[in-house]
């Protein structure tokens, strides 16, 4: 900030915005320094600039509070992660929420409108009855890119949703810190929103990008149970499994018997035991 020949107590009010660390300290210092600055003609620069600071420092605020409003999704709630998630990212008017729509059963408003989406919005896929968390986000925008790109970058994959070859270039050369990241999917040719059987086709080689392992459990004894899966991710254990039932059969495993992927059916392996997808596991306790 310029100086100025003024009162000691402007300076001391400048003495505290150079110190200040929070909003209200920076805009109470400056609100200060306006009233406590020279009127005459040569102060007038100086007024310009002191204005100019407090509009700028009220437009952060702003920028600060339409971010943590962003972080929202469903009914306002911070949007949680729920075991395997799916980002769904693009430019305007890519098809992001048709898609989005297909996947999951929702019926969230869709049109050729850009920008029509405008928060991040969560909802549930089942593929091969594996529930994955997908999320719409709002197209790519001054105001949303740093928030996308974190969605991205916290989601166990990234789907990029394209019109043409042309448009999925330019929006992964504009994003390169999440460009690896992204399955780039062109509509119409790697998928049709209003067809059942693309989609199927399509929610397969999502689960197969996520690295997706089934484990069915049983009971000694029992029969497996194939509608509730625990879902892993390639490379977890069977620890890991049994922490995902919970917190009691984690920590009193002794072993585990597996069906499918060991050398003969029933096999004893240890905790440490990365089953594949289908495998059948029993548990068994200290």
């Amino acid at each position: 900030m310029a100086s100025l020949n003024a009162s000691p107590e402007y300076y001391a009010a400048e003495n505290r915005y150079r110190a200040a660390k929070t909003y209200d300290e920076k805009m109470a210092a400056l609100q200060e320094m306006l009233s406590l600055c020279p009127k005459h003609k040569s102060a007038q620069s100086i007024l310009m600039e002191i204005r100019n600071r407090i509009a700028r420092l009220r437009k952060e605020q702003e920028k600060e509070a339409a971010k943590k409003k962003a972080a929202k999704g469903g009914k306002g709630e911070a949007i949680r992660k729920q075991g395997f998630q799916v980002v769904l990212v693009g430019p305007a008017n890519s098809g992001k929420t048709a898609l989005f729509n297909a996947l999951t059963g929702k019926s969230e408003r869709s049109s050729a409108v850009q920008f029509e989406t405008a928060e991040a919005i969560p909802a549930i896929m089942t593929v091969k009855k594996v529930q994955v968390q997908v999320i719409d986000t709002p197209s790519m925008s001054d105001e949303w890119r740093g928030r996308i790109i974190g969605l991205a970058r916290a989601a166990d994959l990234a789907v990029g949703v394209f019109a043409n070859e042309k448009e999925e270039k330019a929006f992964l050369k504009d994003v390169p810190i999440i460009a690896q990241k992204v399955l780039p999917l062109l509509r119409g040719k790697d998928y049709d929103a209003f067809n059942p059987a693309t989609l199927e086709l399509l929610k397969e080689r999502l689960f197969s990008a996520l690295g997706i392992v089934r484990v069915f459990t049983k009971r000694p004894g029992g029969a497996p149970d194939y509608e509730k899966p625990v879902a892993l991710k390639k490379g977890q254990t069977v620890a890991d499994a049994a922490k995902e039932i919970s917190k009691e059969i984690a920590q009193g495993l002794r072993y585990a018997k597996v069906w499918g992927s060991t050398k003969f059916p029933g096999q004893q392996v240890g905790a440490d035991y990365q089953p594949a997808d289908g495998d059948v596991v029993e548990f068994h306790a200290k």
